[in-house]
Formats: structure tokens, sequence, C-alpha cells
């Protein structure tokens, strides 16, 4: 519901990401040709961007945060050299749009003393998020649509399993090394043991000399 509360908070209540993302396309894919058709849940994030068009439209003034989108329709243009920013706190978290004549728009979600910053792009700009303040996010996903969520989401579950990927590797490397330093030690140095002859891997071109020699015994 579109309040006129300057900060647009909220009283905190229970995320769920699944239940959020679920309600929020349900009531998109009921917003057809641009007007409400149908039962219309009037918090969905098509209902919010409808009712503030229609203030924007009657030239009343409004101060409502509810998303992006109409917090991007209240913020003046940028000029080059001349950033437009605006900080407002949904459902307690802190959230700040800044617009760039250069670099565009830029959603900032909270932010924790050790911040691990990425950067998805959406339909209203990049989205910075705090890795490690994933509860502000958590918070402000009802200001997006369900296509922008989905690509937050997205991008976070992509980062993560690239780090875990990457650090599955550097465990590899550090027992390898563990493994070189201990053969040192037990004076075990007469070259580097290959990884075929690790698993017991026989090459084809150990097989076809296998092979000669005991076609050579069997001649004579």
């Amino acid at each position: 519901m579109i309040s006129n509360n300057l900060y647009g908070y909220k009283t905190p209540t229970t995320y769920n990401t699944a239940e959020l993302l679920a309600k929020q396309v349900a009531s998109a894919n009921k917003w057809k040709m641009e007007k409400m058709e149908g039962d219309i849940d009037p918090n969905s994030f098509a209902a919010k961007l409808k009712r503030a068009d229609e203030y924007a439209a009657s030239g009343e003034s409004y101060g409502a945060t509810d998303s992006i989108g109409i917090i991007l329709r209240q913020m003046d243009e940028p000029t080059p050299g001349n950033p437009v920013t605006k900080d407002v706190w949904h459902n307690g978290a802190h959230v700040s749009i800044t617009r760039d004549a250069l670099h565009g728009d830029t959603i900032t979600i909270g932010g924790s003393a050790s911040p691990d910053w990425i950067y998805v792009d959406t339909s209203v700009g990049a989205v910075k998020i705090d890795l490690n303040d994933m509860t502000s996010l958590m918070k402000c996903l009802d200001m997006f649509s369900p296509e922008d969520i989905n690509l937050i989401m997205k991008k976070i579950t992509e980062v993560k399993q690239a780090r875990e990927a990457l650090s599955q590797i550097d465990r590899m490397q550090d027992e390898l090394m563990k493994n070189d330093r201990k053969k040192e030690e037990n004076g075990d140095s007469d070259g580097e043991q290959s990884v075929s002859e690790a698993v017991g891997v026989v090459s084809a071109e150990e097989m076809r000399k296998i092979e000669e020699t005991r076609d050579k015994k069997f001649v004579g």
C-alpha cells in the first residue's frame, strides 16, 4: 500500500524470498495491457506503480517510497558533474539511490562494517548489494519488480558458486604443496609423481610399448 511517509518505514516482518517472489510474479501476471484487471493484490508491485502514475498524472504531490521505480520518478534529472541522491528507509533497511548523468542510476542497499559489494544490472539501474548484509536485501526485495528480483537472486547465486569453486581449487593446491613438502622431508624427491601414476592410469603410448615387448618375446 502506498504511504505518504517520507521515509517509507514499515514495521519489520518475517521475510521468505520464495514466497515473496511467487506473490510478486502472480500479481504482475494479472496486470495486463498496462491496466488492472480482475482481483489484484493492492500491495503488489504492479498496483503500487499504477497508483504512483495516477498520482503523477493528477498533478498531486506524493512522497511514497514503496518501490525503486516510484522513487526514481520523484527524483530530479541529474546533470553532468551534478548527481542527484536520495536516501530512504524501507522496512528498517537503508537504501541510497544516486542518479548520475555519466554512470547512470545506482541503488545501494544496506552495508556492513566489512562490506563485500557486488553489482547487479536491473531495469532500474545497477543495484549495489553487500553480501555480508543479506538481511537488508531481504527487507527491500519488495521494492523491485519480479524480473529484477530474479536477476538479483541469480547474480548472488552465480557469485557464491564461482567463489566456492575458486576456494576448492585453492584447497587442492594447498594440499598438493603439503604433499610435496612431505616427500622432500622423507627424502623421496627423485621426481614428481604424475597424475596418471598417482591413479594407476596407463597411457595409450605405454600400452603400445607393452604390446611391442610381448610380440618380441613370442618371436624369439
